[in-house]
């Protein structure tokens, strides 16, 4: 009587999975439930990040997703660890140079210090000055940390940009 159930099932498998387009819809139907699983099950949010455009040096949008750190401190270096990767697109301008990397990064209360190595001080070819690089860096990081009122900026321990300057 088993026997009878599982030859039933198996002729079954075979008629279903004998057209074509029920194996493409079955290969359709796994892909969809494993990209689902993924999305649900690993942690990414959304991060906003700002370039300026090659052709017209006005400030571009890009999003990226990718694992929040366990503590703010981490979230913050790991999003200023993906700028310094520069834009994806590749009409985008990148903030920094290549070589630019995160010293440390630390938060008191709403105030973060950030410490770029001495290459971020170095000029990017065709990209903007550098006063209005740093402003929209720190002005995306505080759009994208809202805990974050105020942000300084030092190079190779030099301190060369600070928001929200006027209310002191």
């Amino acid at each position: 009587m088993k026997n009878d159930h599982i030859s039933a099932i198996i002729s079954w498998f075979k008629r279903y999975f004998g057209r074509s387009i029920n194996r493409r819809l079955t290969i359709l139907a796994v892909l969809l439930l494993v990209a689902s699983i993924d999305i649900l099950v690993t942690p990414k949010k959304r991060f906003l990040f700002s370039f300026y455009s090659a052709k017209s040096t006005t400030a571009m949008v890009e999003t990226r997703f990718f694992n929040p750190g366990t503590t703010k401190e981490d979230r913050l270096q790991h999003y200023i660890e993906e700028y310094l990767l520069g834009p994806t697109m590749v009409d985008y301008l990148p903030l920094f140079p290549q070589d630019a990397r995160v010293d440390t990064v630390l938060i008191r209360k709403d105030h973060a210090y950030i410490n770029l190595s001495d290459a971020a001080a170095l000029p990017v070819p065709g990209s903007v000055p550098y006063e209005k690089r740093e402003a929209l860096f720190t002005a995306m990081i505080m759009k994208n940390f809202q805990s974050i009122k105020e942000v300084s900026l030092f190079i190779a321990g030099n301190e060369l940009y600070r928001t929200n300057t006027d209310k002191k």
